[in-house]
């Protein structure tokens, strides 16, 4: 497609894409010239999409037609704020359909440039393709992380005794803050170069995300790869010299084994990615073995969790939406529930969550799984409201959830979508919220109370810096964490702690939640700390929605407790 430029317009647009892609890191760069009308494109992003050309005039085509129709709505809220000046910068994931024919996931990052006026001149940035993009780390000089899901797929389909290992250092972000990117980037050039050194031609190494390097050996045993990495981590305490200053690194590290396995690279990778989490939220860098760890590190859980990303791929399938009970302290009423996802396959049978979501949690797949879930339960939930007014309905929302930018707007559209009172829904928030910048977590719940949603912190006392956490966020409710429950009523030691972090949570909140009532006994203990409400097997199993709908009400709770208090008299 030949287009016609101003040549000043024309040099100002291509010295800009030049300098997009000398940062762009295997993406291709996009960049729209509002005042000429026209829009450069990579030649990697002509090829992969069919586009008519480089240089396409603004309007010739509609890059909306290109997404994937479910996610054409948030391009569009995206890019109408830039073309106006409203937005500054974006970061969006969506579908785009390629050559193939298929939908293959995106994210595009990129900013507005203003002229003169101060109106937007320039839009545009890199969008990232795990399947498309160049192989080449522009700051190590390493395989980059598509290089390495190619390489990991090529060794499990020629079934070869494969070990990956996962290396990271702790407190990057910080680093870049003090001293600057260039400062940042010396590191990762040496830390690339000291991997290299180590590993000795023994296997390849690779720069996948920030500051985390991946290594495929193959044919190694798993005692020499631990040895290997120990030497990494001590070479990494003893710090490393840039610019006169001797910089001491924390290390973490995961490994996963494969050999004659089902699982994709991707899926792989998702596994190793929660070892390499483990090490450093929980082992303190010590290495975590995937393949070794909690009740989730065996062959059969590397297999499940490739099924399970498969079905989300196909629109969630088999995944359903099941309800704990809410239970208030003194009635036993039902006040809600609380709405879980569970997943089942003639293969597999039922799984619960408790088995896949902490793998998962980082997947760039969840965002997908969280909307189903968001979705379902709304819709399941509407019909409860029709039969009870006053029902609440609970839903657990992730990290990755809240890190989009645009959850809380997507949320918003969710309930107006199906009619769903906001001051009916409370979110759970799960996993490892704590790493959510402040400022950022504390503007999406300002938010939320806006329409009237109600916070949960979840698993309260576990972790760091809970009772911190709790003071610095206007969360509305706390669950307290399982483990504090059991043994309550056998161990005096127990049940102290139990009171005083009810207490404690009772300082910031106005709501606490415990589960894990499993017993009258239990439950005659929880009830005379300052608790609201309760949940756990004493009072029912999970539900499914029918059983909601088809007579388990308020007072269903209320009866069955009188009628226990007095078969126990």
């Amino acid at each position: 497609m030949k287009v016609e430029m101003n040549p000043l317009h024309k040099q100002m647009l291509d010295d800009v894409f030049d300098a997009f892609s000398m940062l762009s890191n295997g993406g291709f760069v996009s960049l729209m010239h509002v005042t000429a009308g026209v829009t450069r494109y990579s030649p990697l992003a002509v090829e992969l999409m069919k586009l008519p050309g480089e240089y396409i005039p603004n309007g010739a085509i509609d890059f909306a037609d290109y997404l994937h129709p479910e996610d054409k709505k948030r391009y569009m809220d995206v890019m109408g704020p830039l073309l106006t000046g409203e937005s500054q910068t974006y970061d969006i994931t969506y579908r785009i359909r390629i050559n193939t024919g298929e939908y293959s996931n995106f994210r595009a990052v990129g900013a507005v440039l203003r002229g003169d006026d101060g109106k937007p001149s320039l839009i545009g940035g890199v969008t990232y393709n795990e399947g498309a993009t160049e192989t080449t780390d522009s700051v190590t000089v390493l395989p980059n992380k598509v290089a390495y899901i190619r390489d990991l797929d090529r060794l499990i389909k020629e079934e070869k005794n494969t070990i990956s290992l996962e290396v990271g250092i702790s407190g990057f972000t910080d680093i870049n803050i003090r001293h600057g990117y260039s400062y940042g980037n010396r590191i990762l050039q040496e830390i690339a170069w000291l991997l290299q050194e180590t590993v000795e031609g023994r296997a390849t190494v690779y720069r996948l995300e920030e500051a985390t390097f991946g290594i495929l050996f193959t044919d190694t045993p798993k005692e020499m790869v631990s040895t290997i990495y120990d030497h990494i981590r001590i070479m990494l305490q003893q710090g490393i010299e840039i610019a006169g200053n001797q910089n001491i690194l924390t290390a973490n590290g995961g490994l996963i084994s494969t050999f004659k396995t089902e699982a994709d690279a991707d899926s792989v990778y998702t596994c190793l990615n929660y070892a390499y989490e483990e090490s450093a939220v929980s082992r303190h860098g010590e290495l975590v073995d995937f393949n070794g760890s909690y009740d989730r590190g065996s062959v059969e859980t590397l297999e499940l969790i490739n099924a399970i990303r498969k079905d989300i791929l196909d629109e969630c399938k088999g995944f359903s939406i099941t309800y704990t009970p809410v239970i208030a302290v003194g009635t036993g009423w039902m006040n809600g529930a609380e709405a879980s996802v569970h997943w089942e396959s003639e293969e597999y049978g039922r799984v619960e969550a408790y088995r896949f979501l902490p793998v998962l949690e980082r997947d760039f797949l969840f965002e997908e799984l969280g909307d189903f879930i968001l979705k379902s339960a709304l819709s399941e939930g509407k019909k409860f409201l029709e039969q009870d007014p006053d029902f609440l309905l609970c839903v657990d929302v992730y990290r990755l959830q809240l890190d989009t930018g645009y959850f809380v707007d997507e949320l918003f559209e969710l309930l107006d979508e199906y009619d769903f009172p906001g001051e009916k829904l409370s979110l759970n928030v799960m996993g490892d919220y704590r790493s959510i910048d402040t400022a950022v977590m504390k503007d999406i719940i300002e938010k939320l109370h806006k329409r009237g949603v109600l916070v949960i912190i979840d698993n309260f006392g576990s972790g760091k810096d809970s009772i911190g956490f709790l003071k610095e966020m206007p969360v509305d409710a706390v669950n307290m964490d399982i483990r504090f429950t059991d043994g309550i009523d056998d161990d005096e030691r127990d049940r102290k702690i139990l009171s005083h972090l009810t207490e404690l949570a009772h300082d910031c909140v106005e709501h606490i939640n415990v589960k894990g009532i499993t017993g009258k006994e239990v439950y005659d203990i929880v009830r005379t700390m300052p608790v609201t409400t309760v949940q756990g097997s004493y009072f029912s199993g999970v539900l499914g929605a029918e059983d909601i709908l088809s007579g388990v009400n308020r007072d269903y709770f209320q009866k069955k407790m009188n009628a226990r208090e007095l078969y126990s008299q």
